[in-house]
């Protein structure tokens, strides 16, 4: 088999800190599916960014070593060679798209490949991933789930030998997204295509893979994948998920007695003459609750949010609020507003008025959660994806005066160890209301105590979801990285 990506002793740091990739090596050869897997911060999407060239080009990243993409080296392919050799599916899909409606961005770099066959060309891409229904719409209706999916519809335009997918699952829903994901990948092999896969979860991916590695302190570790293949079966096997509704009644009848912080009453929701995203939502949020909504892409989890924190208006009904509320958005770098996250630890600390024990509670949970010295002085948005998303969860929930946080997704880029710990320290303040979007049901059975809903077709309806499979896969990850 000859290899389309060789990597020898790979050097990478910024802007002269610590050494991120340590004497790398790698091979991937025609028609292989690799997975790479390693925790936040390991240096997974800097490698990523390195093969392409963009780690050097645009991040300003110091590299040294060898890359060598379809037998050519790195260093001497012009920009044209590398797209048709190798795509990369970040992890924030909205730097995939330059104009404000997809099929229009679509078209547009087709149109550099394939010249006036590109819609037609375009069109196929679009009914192989089945689409169609959401690439004429504004980019500012699209969930993140729905702009993944479109996001690798662009990568595959120019039909590359190689597909890098970095965390191909953030965001992506238990049913059509991860679907996809895994259906794309069975095709990429059927055509002949080299895949590397940069992903926490791997819980569906093992079985699909041919080479498992795991990145740790700066070089790759190669697992035996058919091990690996035996206990996820095992997992698989003992795993026993349970999906069970409850009357609204029932639930009511719960809670009728608590000190109520938030108060959602027969709210309905939708954007311009679109179709209704919520219909008579009613919710009542008592002090120290644990809330869990769970909901496919696009199902409306994030309009919700939105309009519990009072950025978006009902279109009928109301929302009362008896506490501070915070929001932490899907995207975590809209939380920021400081230079660095020791700023930006103070900056929040005395805007809630909580003074020095604040910040030092703050930083004392974060040094916890493995930020050292380097990354309190670090910009926010220079963090990796999973830092920067636990960093906005844990200030928001430690500063937030025994109010009402609001998480949309507060686990993408976490591992499951990351995820579990992120999820015990979550329960440590008993005055503090918290309602979690989730669009994987993967974790709703590490929160016993909380009060679940499903988000279907507008309707938010309670539920009990089990399966005793997470603890286990906790566990085999705690094996992996240590």
């Amino acid at each position: 088999m000859n290899n389309v990506v060789e990597v020898k002793n790979l050097w990478l740091r910024y802007k002269d800190g610590n050494w991120i990739l340590k004497g790398l090596s790698f091979e991937a050869s025609d028609n292989e599916t690799l997975l790479i897997v390693g925790r936040s911060s390991s240096g997974k999407s800097s490698f990523a960014k390195a093969l392409i060239g963009i780690a050097q080009s645009i991040f300003g990243a110091e590299v040294s070593g060898e890359i060598s993409l379809c037998s050519k080296r790195l260093d001497e392919m012009s920009l044209r060679e590398v797209q048709m050799c190798v795509q990369i599916v970040n992890q924030d899909p909205y730097t995939h798209f330059l104009e404000p409606i997809p099929i229009d961005d679509l078209i547009s770099y087709a149109e550099k490949f394939y010249g006036e066959e590109a819609p037609s060309y375009v069109n196929k891409i679009i009914r192989l991933l089945k689409i169609e229904s959401i690439v004429e719409k504004p980019i500012t209706v699209l969930s993140n789930g729905q702009m993944r999916r479109i996001s690798i519809a662009k990568t595959l335009i120019p039909n590359p030998k190689v597909l890098i997918l970095d965390e191909p699952f953030m965001w992506l829903d238990d049913s059509d997204g991860m679907e996809l994901v895994e259906n794309v990948i069975d095709m990429l092999r059927k055509m002949g295509k080299t895949v590397i896969i940069f992903e926490h979860r791997f819980k569906r991916l093992v079985n699909k893979v041919d080479k498992f590695y795991v990145l740790k302190n700066g070089v790759l570790e190669k697992l035996d994948t058919n091990i690996l293949k035996n206990k996820m079966d095992g997992i698989n096997n003992q795993g026993n998920a349970n999906l069970v509704n409850h009357k609204l009644d029932d639930l009511a009848n719960q809670i009728s007695q608590c000190d109520v912080v938030l108060e959602m009453n027969n709210v309905w929701y939708k954007y311009d003459n679109s179709r209704w995203i919520l219909k008579n939502v009613n919710m009542r949020i008592c002090r120290g609750d644990t809330i869990v909504i769970y909901g496919v892409n696009g199902s409306g989890k994030s309009t919700l949010l939105r309009i519990l924190a009072g950025v978006l208006k009902p279109v009928k009904g109301y929302v009362k609020r008896y506490a501070d509320v915070s929001y932490v958005p899907q995207l975590p770098y809209l939380f920021f507003t400081e230079d660095s996250v020791n700023e930006e630890t103070e900056a929040i600390c005395k805007a809630k008025k909580l003074g020095v024990k604040c910040i030092e509670k703050c930083k004392e949970v974060l040094k916890r959660f493995g930020y050292g010295y380097d990354d309190f002085e670090k910009l926010p948005l220079n963090l990796s994806w999973g830092q920067a998303t636990r960093l906005s969860t844990l200030l928001a929930y430690f500063t937030s005066k025994k109010g009402v946080v609001l998480f949309d997704e507060p686990f993408t880029g976490s591992t499951y160890i990351e995820a579990y710990q992120l999820i015990q320290t979550l329960s440590t303040l008993s005055d503090v209301a918290k309602i979690i979007t989730l669009s994987s049901k993967d974790y709703i059975p590490l929160f016993p105590y909380a009060k679940t809903y499903v988000l279907e077709e507008g309707v938010l309806k309670p539920f009990l979801y089990t399966d005793n499979s997470i603890n286990q896969l906790i566990e085999l990850a705690t094996k992996i990285y240590s």
